[in-house]
């Protein structure tokens, strides 16, 4: 409404009414738009925070994402993650998480193949544009899929109960938590973990506020499993919106470990993620 139609690569007939309305006079109708919705379950789309590389977000998603960690030292892992997920109704998604994972071996091979498969659902109770805050419970579960034999797999099924919460914070900035525990169903075999994840960034965007969006922000990683020492990790990290109507991003960043460096390796992180459900990934850019 603002910059007209070519800002998000849609039709240059939608003309631009930035100098011809107040901020005021469009919120207004856009006001009057949000009534036709019969719905009020729907979340508001100011509340789809940027998205973490391991903080989950509270704001059921349609988006395929495609993850990348490359280890920094030890001889050698890399780690490749095909996340699909998909809303049914207002508040409700459905996610599956697919790992292709690659292990260097002393020898100088590589053991390559599928890993323990995660399938989990999650709802949103609770959303409010005027407090600026979303939540949202689920839970996962985590499939033994992948060759214990080769490090491509535990062995075990894992159930994951998890909560997230997000908050809106002046000038751009956000805050999201995410929380749960890692329960394998054979006690025998593993260990059940507790978790606590926390992302706080700021978005900016170029050309007047509505151009490309950059949002760089830093998560705080704690884990400690039951009867063991607690593991601290820093990740750094920044998303830019790709296509004009913003629905292809890039992220890039490092998982930094601040305890137990000695046995655990940082990574290079990369992500491109696709939000299908507002069109062809090709689309939408000129």
């Amino acid at each position: 409404m603002h910059e007209g139609g070519p800002i998000r690569a849609l039709g240059r007939h939608m003309p631009a009414f930035g100098d011809a309305l107040t901020e005021a006079e469009m919120n207004l109708a856009l006001g009057h738009i949000r009534t036709f919705c019969a719905e009020p379950a729907w979340p508001r789309g100011e509340l789809n925070l940027p998205r973490a590389f391991f903080t989950e977000k509270a704001f059921p998603e349609n988006e395929a994402v495609w993850e990348t960690g490359v280890a920094l030292e030890g001889s050698g892992r890399v780690t490749n993650t095909l996340v699909y997920e998909r809303r049914f109704g207002p508040r409700t998604q459905i996610e599956l998480k697919t790992p292709i994972l690659a292990e260097a071996t002393g020898a100088g091979d590589w053991n390559r193949g599928i890993g323990d498969i995660g399938i989990g659902v999650k709802h949103t109770f609770y959303s409010s544009l005027v407090t600026g805050r979303i939540a949202a419970a689920g839970m996962e579960v985590v499939l033994p899929t992948g060759k214990e034999s080769l490090g491509l797999g535990s062995g075990h099924t894992v159930v994951e109960p998890f909560a997230m919460w997000g908050q809106i914070l002046p000038g751009g900035a956000f805050l999201q938590m995410h929380g749960g525990l890692e329960i394998p169903t054979d006690a025998a075999a593993g260990t059940t973990e507790g978790f606590i994840r926390t992302g706080i960034g700021m978005t900016f965007a170029a050309d007047r506020g509505f151009g490309r969006a950059w949002s760089p922000q830093v998560e705080v990683l704690f884990a400690r499993p039951e009867n063991g020492t607690a593991e601290w990790d820093v990740v750094p990290q920044v998303q830019v919106t790709l296509s004009k109507l913003q629905h292809v991003m890039l992220a890039t960043g490092v998982r930094i470990p601040v305890t137990d460096r000695h046995a655990r390796s940082s990574q290079f992180l990369v992500y491109v993620l696709w939000d299908w459900f507002d069109g062809s990934p090709f689309d939408f850019w000129k």
